[in-house]
């Protein structure tokens, strides 16, 4: 079972900066980075529009400049916001990099970061309109749906999309039959947000192919789980 850092393990590592990245890296398969632009214009790693959510600084990341969100303080630690460019090139080139896309209008600037780079990329976002301009750009790009809890307009866009893989709410993977439905499609099924290891396990028991993980340490339980249930199976 895949594991995929989320936010670069933002339950323990001040999210979605370079040290973040970076010590993510050491225990996942991938690291996701959340993506949003600057008032500067430039690409930023950044979850929250309201930089009070996760910084000692108030308004929004599109009000200031790339060097003002460098300067910042996230989650208290001495680490800034950093520009997508240095999150990239934190990562080395045997993880992969799923960038979450939060906002309209930044598909071609994340295409060209991502050509500078040697890492498998997943384009991923909840807005489909985000991820039709990423298909129409690059035939060739792997995409994957962040679902909500409309699972049947969901799988139906996420098909229409040629989707590679879905991100499911961890609870809707274990409630519903989507794994189940999305797999007969052909779509690899990752749980989020996933917490402990009792989750992992729960999940991969469920037969999912990846978790987005807040902490390491869930990769061992959810090998296990997939074991077991193969072995029931």
């Amino acid at each position: 079972m895949q594991v995929i850092a989320h936010r670069g393990f933002g339950e323990c590592y001040p999210e979605n900066t370079v040290f973040a990245v970076e010590e993510a890296s050491r225990d996942a398969d991938a690291v996701e980075i959340d993506v949003r632009r600057c008032g500067s214009g430039e690409l930023v790693a950044s979850h929250f529009e309201r930089l009070r959510w996760v910084t000692d600084a108030s308004g929004r990341v599109d009000q200031h400049s790339a060097d003002s969100l460098a300067s910042l303080s996230v989650a208290g630690s001495e680490c800034g916001i950093p520009t997508l460019d240095e999150a990239l090139a934190a990562v080395p080139p045997s993880v992969s990099v799923e960038l979450d896309l939060k906002e309209p209008g930044l598909v071609a600037d994340a295409l060209n970061a991502t050509d500078a780079v040697d890492n498998q990329t997943v384009f991923t976002s909840f807005y489909s309109d985000t991820l039709w301009e990423a298909r129409s750009a690059s035939d060739a790009a792997e995409l994957t749906y962040n679902f909500d809890v409309r699972l049947d307009r969901n799988l139906h866009t996420a098909g229409l999309l040629d989707c590679d893989r879905v991100n499911v709410h961890w609870a809707l993977c274990l409630g519903t039959d989507v794994v189940e439905r999305a797999n007969a499609r052909g779509m690899d099924v990752y749980a989020w947000p996933v917490t402990s290891r009792p989750a992992a396990a729960a999940v991969g028991a469920a037969g999912v192919d990846g978790v987005l993980a807040t902490r390491p340490g869930t990769q061992s339980w959810g090998r296990r789980a997939r074991r077991l249930r193969d072995a029931v199976v």
